[in-house]
Order: structure tokens, then C-alpha cells, then sequence
């Protein structure tokens, strides 16, 4: 062939055969991608196919998420902003100055406030993101000292010296009193420890909240585009 291809002359089909043997290897390279191109066409559609089911996917999963923040986020609200609202009555008076709570008002508060928040703090545990199981943490310290002050900021108005068949040693019942006294200061400053601790609570949570409806959005965009 390179015999003939080296003389002058010959055949147009002789030509074509010559061109052929001199690019054989760039031919036989253009036809091997060629090949390559069709016979991926449909790979590549699978790939787009498969794309877009993990980005739907992704996005049920997400918005599964956002339904049980917003659901964790109403239900926490409901639950606490009342007895906030009572606390805060209970201890300031309308200028917001801090008053020393009564006993009655004490004893009251306290059974309002007395897991209160556990299916959420307690039960819930460790089930949320890093920032917002911290705040949790926060508000069940908050709660729990305010609960342990109205404690003491009534026990000694309603329990006497003498306990059944044992008497509580003079000593021992001062500090009682004592504490009864300042507990009943006290619990104004913890009522706006607690208040403080759940609205930090509360940006977390919306924070996550916001996040979640970001990423949807953006997922939602991208399964729109034209395919």
C-alpha cells in the first residue's frame, strides 16, 4: 500500500485508500471517541437522573427536619412563655424593679415551673445540633435554680419548726428562716436568668431554622433548572 500511495496518479479510490492508510491511527482514534460519545450519552443521563433523585431525596430529608424544628420550636413556646410571663409578674412590679416574691406566690410558681420543659430538656437530650443542645443545658440549669429557690422562698412559711415527732433545732431553723427570706430577693434575679436563657434558646433555634429553609430553597432552585 505505501508502494502505491507513493506513485503518482491512480484512482480516486485509490486516493481515498491512501488517505485512509496515512491517518489511520488519528482516524482510528476520532472513531474510537466517537464511539466513546455515544456510548456514554446515556451514562451521562443516568448520572443527571441520579443526581436529581439524591437532590429531591436531600430535600425530603431536609424538609422532614424543618417540620420537627418548627413543631419543637412552637411546642417550647407554648409551654414555657405563660409561666415566664407569671414569674415575671410575680417578682417586678409594672416598672420591671425586682419585689421580693411571697410565699403563696412562690409555692405557686414552683409547682407551675417543676418539669415543666423535661419532655423537651430531659426527654429530648442530645437529639438537636451543638448550639442549641448548649442552650438547652443552659435553660435546664436556669430552670432548676429558679425552681430551688421557690423552694426555699416558701418552705419556712409552711412548714413548722416542729416536724412530726422531731423538733428542727433552733440553729438549724434560723438558717432556715434566713434563707426563706433571702430566696424570696432572690428569685426575681434567677426569673430573669431563665428568661435570658430561653430567649438564647430561642435564636438558636431560629437559626436552625433559617439554615434548614436556606438549604431548601437552594436545592429547590437547582431541581428546577432545566434539565
Amino acid at each position: 500500500m505505501e508502494t502505491i500511495c507513493s506513485q503518482a496518479g491512480g484512482s480516486a479510490l485509490t486516493g481515498i485508500a491512501c488517505f485512509i492508510y496515512d491517518f489511520q491511527t488519528l482516524l482510528t482514534g476520532l472513531a474510537a471517541i466517537m464511539v466513546a460519545i455515544i456510548a456514554g450519552v446515556p451514562v451521562w443521563r443516568q448520572l443527571k437522573d441520579t443526581n436529581l433523585q439524591t437532590r429531591i431525596s436531600h430535600r425530603e430529608t431536609l424538609a422532614s427536619l424543618l417540620r420537627d424544628a418548627l413543631d419543637r420550636y412552637e411546642r417550647v413556646d407554648k409551654s414555657i412563655r405563660e409561666p415566664l410571663s407569671l414569674a415575671s409578674r410575680l417578682t417586678s412590679d409594672p416598672e420591671g424593679e425586682a419585689l421580693p416574691i411571697e410565699a403563696p406566690d412562690a409555692h405557686h410558681l414552683e409547682q407551675v415551673l417543676s418539669g415543666r420543659l423535661d419532655w423537651y430538656l430531659v426527654v429530648l437530650e442530645a437529639t438537636e445540633e451543638g448550639d442549641i443542645e448548649s442552650r438547652k443545658a443552659g435553660l435546664k440549669a436556669a430552670l432548676e435554680t429558679l425552681v430551688t429557690t421557690l423552694v426555699d422562698a416558701h418552705w419556712a412559711d409552711h412548714n413548722d419548726q416542729q416536724q412530726d415527732d422531731q423538733r428542727i433545732p433552733d440553729a438549724e431553723w434560723r438558717t432556715i428562716v434566713a434563707r426563706c427570706a433571702e430566696a424570696k430577693i432572690e428569685a426575681a434575679t434567677h426569673v430573669t436568668q431563665v428568661e435570658a436563657a430561653y430567649r438564647e434558646l430561642r435564636a438558636a433555634q431560629q437559626a436552625r431554622i433559617q439554615s434548614l429553609r436556606t438549604q431548601i430553597a437552594k436545592l429547590d432552585l437547582q431541581i428546577s433548572l432545566p434539565k
